[in-house]
């Protein structure tokens, strides 16, 4: 059983840069560079579906294509899932009103 105190806890205060480089590489750092490809795996924590619904929405054009890199990969244009991803923000200019 996990006692809540046993939880590392790392004061900024007095952490090395060292420590600090391993939270900014933690799952609360994810980027996704605009030049590039990437795999599923790489892409999925930016979508708001899984691996499944990944692949049948390029396949049927909802989503960016995937490029076969060879017979059982294919990676994703990192710009064109970053264009997806910003094509689906709702916009804020359209509800702006003037005064």
């Amino acid at each position: 059983m996990n006692n809540p105190t046993d939880t590392k806890v790392i004061n900024f205060s007095q952490s090395t840069s060292e420590q600090i480089e391993q939270v900014a590489q933690s799952q609360f750092a994810k980027y996704l560079p605009p030049q590039g490809m990437s795999r599923a795996r790489d892409i999925l924590p930016f979508l708001p579906f899984g691996r499944t619904t990944l692949h049948e929405w390029s396949n049927d054009g909802r989503f960016p294509a995937s490029v076969k890199l060879s017979p059982t990969m294919v990676a994703w244009r990192n710009a064109d899932v970053l264009a997806w991803l910003e094509a689906q923000q709702p916009s804020t200019a359209s509800t702006d009103v003037e005064a």
